[in-house]
C-alpha cells in the first residue's frame, strides 16, 4: 500500500467512526432530553419502549465507531512507517468503547433517576 492509500484508508475510517459517534451523541442526547422533559409521564410500557429503541440503536451506532477504529488501529499497526505522530498510536478503540458505553450506562442511570422522581424533586427545591 502506498502513503497515498494508507492516508485515503486511515481518512476514510476516520471519518466513517466519528460519523457514527456523532449519530449516537445525537440519539443520547436526545433521548436524555426526551426522559427528562416527559420521562415522569410515561407508563412503565412506553419507557421500556423507549428506552429499547434507545439502546437498540445507541450500540448499533457505537459497533459502527468501534469496528472502524479497530480497522484504524491494524491499518497502524502493519504500516508503522507512515505515522508522522505518536498520537496515532493512543488506544482509540479503548477509549471510544469506554465512552460508548459509559454513556449508554449513565443514559440508563439517568432514565432511573427520572422514573423516581429524584431529577424533579430535586430541581422542584431550588
Amino acid at each position: 500500500m502506498s502513503e497515498a492509500e494508507f492516508i485515503e484508508s486511515i481518512n476514510l475510517h476516520a471519518t466513517s467512526a466519528m460519523s457514527a459517534f456523532g449519530i449516537y451523541i445525537s440519539l443520547t442526547f436526545a433521548f436524555l432530553t426526551s426522559v427528562y422533559l416527559i420521562g415522569a409521564k410515561l407508563s412503565r410500557t412506553q419507557m421500556v419502549m423507549v428506552s429499547s429503541l434507545y439502546l437498540a440503536w445507541s450500540i448499533a451506532f457505537s459497533l459502527v465507531a468501534i469496528v472502524h477504529l479497530i480497522a484504524f488501529d491494524s491499518l497502524f499497526e502493519e504500516y508503522t512507517e507512515f505515522a508522522r505522530s505518536k498520537l496515532w498510536f493512543f488506544p482509540w478503540t479503548e477509549f471510544a468503547t469506554f465512552v460508548l458505553v459509559g454513556g449508554i450506562v449513565i443514559s440508563g442511570y439517568f432514565v432511573f433517576d427520572v422514573r423516581r422522581g429524584r431529577i424533579s424533586a430535586d430541581t422542584e427545591s431550588d
